[in-house]
């Protein structure tokens, strides 16, 4: 039986309904940076970023669920300790520069994925001496 995913993975969204949802979080988000400023700044970019796009969908959404369901205090507090932290995080973002990669970044990926690649055979060897 296929699961339903939570609602803040929009792979399987519509484009319509997914370019809502890309609005809506837009718009939390500004409204996020102007209530939560200044421990919020997020850079323009950030729709950009896969991984700071998800967590803000989460935050978003959990957001949502303070504001409409939930029923104990510390469920709010946890989300503003929450958001404090990871908005400590997302300030590096604050200064990125999205410079396009260097001509041999593919390179240089492939070469690692190739040495995780090493160490997970090793990994996985059994140690001599073992049957």
């Amino acid at each position: 039986m296929a699961q339903t995913p939570p609602p803040w993975i929009w792979d399987a969204l519509e484009d319509d309904v997914r370019a809502r949802s890309w609005q809506e979080l837009a718009d939390w988000v500004d409204w996020l940076g102007e209530a939560y400023s200044p421990w919020v700044h997020l850079p323009p970019c950030w729709p950009a970023h896969e991984g700071l796009k998800t967590e803000l969908s989460m935050f978003w959404y959990w957001h949502r669920w303070l504001s409409t369901a939930a029923v104990n205090p510390i469920d709010g507090v946890r989300w503003h300790n929450e958001l404090r932290r990871s908005a400590q995080a997302w300030r590096e973002l604050a200064t990125c520069q999205h410079e396009p990669p260097v001509a041999h970044h593919h390179q240089i990926v492939a070469a690692q994925r190739a040495r995780r690649d090493q160490f997970l055979a090793d990994a996985q060897r059994p140690e001599q001496g073992e049957p």
